[in-house]
């Protein structure tokens, strides 16, 4: 079992909850600031609104108080009546009202105190004439309060526009670092997620495949954790299961061949007329049981290389005499040839390559059996060396049905039995071929199905290039 690491990171659920409220919180701190920002925006945009109209309309009647007052002068110096002389007063003391709340709203209006020092030389003036330039003068300058605080309104709306691009501006700045802290945690997480996950699927690959598992202890949520613990059962589990089924293959095996050596020597005692001499029919007997305790012998034996071949040990690589390891395989299948009369086509020249033999007599052993049992009586057996790219290529082959094609992809693999069956007395077992190729893997060769046409298989032993200590 896994052993408790000091920090987890909870469960999946709660890593998933986490990482989205962390990664959710900068986006949420984006949107409040943004909304307060406008706020803030949308106010001072109000209140400029508002103090712009009053300004307008407190100029606009100043402007009129100015005409009212040069007006109620021209006609109090025609008519010299009372009573437009103290409406003209009236009108002075209204002016005098609106410029005071104008100054307070406009301190830094440069006209301002020219219309003060105007209207105090019209108070002045007031117990005698006042004279007409001073009141055109005042009407002048009403204009010109009115031109200056126009530009004045004009330059704050301008300063309030360039504050909300820079409050734009200050907006995105903070968005994009919110959105790359975003960035990070969600890679942060996806990465604290998938790397436990990856890690489990490369576990759980190795233990499919009987690779070695990498056992360093996993961190990340609870569950996946639970299921590192699971697969290191299961892994042990499995473990144990191959060693018991490889101590079962080795007992039952050779619990097989002490009988089968029994019945072989005496079988062969008998075929000899050691006890005496045989008739045909007892003769017939005897071969019968002879090529059937052959056959039985031989598919023990790939149940032993199979077994074998699944922890291979170091190979011994010598030149080796290609003649001598096809002779070697060839000899036990010598009488089936002779009864299924199949003809023999081998290389006149002997060629010598470094290999291991054992692995390499496996290889052509289980390749000439397959290709007697599955071809046709009468038919043709073919074995051909040939160097190509520094490769030796040794091809064997037999005359009779061909694989079918959706068969292919799986003749290599353990105690697969396709549509075409084996022909002789005995079931085969399913294993010539895959142990054939278990043995050019463990040699660095490769086999390959060259041929499977025109009713005629060939298979492809590649075997590796020629290095300069061992060179043929």
């Amino acid at each position: 079992m896994t052993p408790t690491h000091r920090w987890r990171a909870g469960s999946l659920r709660q890593l998933i909850l986490l990482a989205f409220l962390l990664v959710v919180t900068p986006l949420g701190i984006l949107l409040i600031q943004a909304s307060n920002e406008l706020v803030e925006q949308a106010r001072q945009a109000r209140e400029e609104a508002r103090l712009s109209l009053d300004i307008s309309q407190r100029n606009l009647q100043l402007d009129v108080l100015a005409e009212d007052i040069l007006r109620s002068a021209r006609q109090y110096a025609i008519l010299q009546r009372s009573e437009i002389r103290v409406r003209q007063q009236e009108q002075i003391g209204d002016y005098r009202d609106q410029l005071d709340i104008q100054s307070f709203l406009l301190n830094d209006n440069p006209v301002i105190p020219k219309l003060h020092d105007t209207l105090r030389l019209i108070e002045k003036a007031q117990e005698g004439e006042i004279g007409l330039p001073l009141l055109e003068q005042l009407v002048l300058l009403t204009g010109e309060l009115i031109d200056e605080s126009n530009r004045q309104l004009e330059q704050r709306l301008a300063d309030l526009d360039n504050q909300a691009r820079n409050t734009q501006q200050a907006l995105w700045l903070l968005a994009a670092i919110l959105i790359a802290l975003s960035a990070v945690l969600m890679l942060y997480f996806s990465l604290h997620i998938s790397r436990p996950v990856s890690l489990l699927i490369s576990r759980i690959r190795a233990l499919g495949h009987g690779q070695q598992q990498d056992n360093t202890p996993l961190r990340g949520p609870r569950e996946l954790v639970d299921l590192n613990a699971q697969l290191d059962w299961l892994g042990d589990h499995l473990n144990e299961l191959e060693e018991e089924k490889q101590r079962f293959l080795r007992h039952i095996s050779h619990e097989l061949k002490t009988p089968l050596t029994t019945l072989r020597e005496g079988s062969d005692l008998m075929a000899e007329e050691v006890a005496g001499p045989l008739t045909d029919n007892q003769r017939e007997i005897i071969e019968l049981i002879q090529r059937n305790s052959f056959e039985l012998q031989t598919l023990i034996e790939q149940l032993l290389d199979y077994n074998r071949l699944q922890q291979p040990g170091p190979l011994d690589i010598r030149n080796v005499s290609l003649d001598s390891c096809l002779n070697a395989a060839l000899h036990p299948h010598k009488l089936l040839l002779e009864q299924k009369h199949i003809k023999l086509q081998r290389p006149t020249k002997d060629a010598h390559w470094p290999t291991d033999r054992a692995m390499l007599h496996r290889i052509l052993s289980n390749l000439i059996s397959n290709a007697i049992y599955y071809g046709d009586e009468q038919g043709e057996l073919s074995v051909c060396y040939q160097i190509q790219g520094g490769q030796m290529h040794i091809d064997i082959g037999n005359i009779g049905p061909t694989i079918p094609p959706g068969e292919i992809e799986q003749i290599f693999k353990p105690f697969f039995q396709g549509e075409n069956r084996r022909r002789g007395p005995l079931k085969g077992s399913g294993i010539g071929l895959s142990v054939a190729q278990d043995a050019a893997v463990a040699l660095g060769a490769s086999l390959t199905l060259a041929q499977n046409s025109n009713h005629k298989v060939v298979f492809r032993i590649t075997l590796p290039p020629v290095n300069d200590n061992h060179a043929p």
